[in-house]
């Protein structure tokens, strides 16, 4: 299994135990580059080096964030990046742990950013885009390996 199937399936998991048990995954799509509207991101570095992201367009970001807080949000603002980088933050350090685990890579998390600045987060060299239907709209994750 490789380390992005590794990361999808513990992805899904991870969805439906904090978000929504109600979640239908689309095919993984292969991209050169990360895609313009994304700016929330998290490094991994160490035995395995990637970038993962999360994005999708503001109205659906905001019912996600507070389907994962359990927090009422009723507009988009800073919060919104904020809990979705909690997540992103959440899944990719359990992610770490199952691969810690299952093949003995120890990796660390770099603090998450939100790029709002319109600068883009420069992708390696294996990028993939994987959708993810929500009843309320589409949420994007983003994993970029070196």
């Amino acid at each position: 299994m490789t380390r992005k199937s590794i990361y999808l399936a513990e992805l899904i998991f991870n969805l439906n135990r904090f978000v929504d048990e109600n979640i239908t995954s689309r095919p993984t799509e292969i991209v050169h580059d990360i895609p313009e509207g994304c700016h929330i991101a998290q490094g991994i570095t160490g035995d395995y080096n990637a970038l993962s992201a999360i994005y999708a367009e503001p109205e659906v970001l905001t019912i996600f964030a507070a389907k994962y807080s359990k927090i009422e949000l009723d507009h988009y603002d800073e919060i919104i990046n904020e809990l979705a980088a909690d997540f992103l933050n959440l899944h990719n350090g359990l992610f770490l742990v199952n691969l810690s685990e299952t093949e003995n890579i120890e990796s660390t998390l770099t603090p998450p950013v939100s790029a709002s600045n319109g600068e883009p987060l420069k992708a390696y060299s294996d990028t993939y885009v994987m959708p993810v239907d929500f009843k309320f709209g589409t949420v994007n994750f983003v994993l970029s390996e070196k």
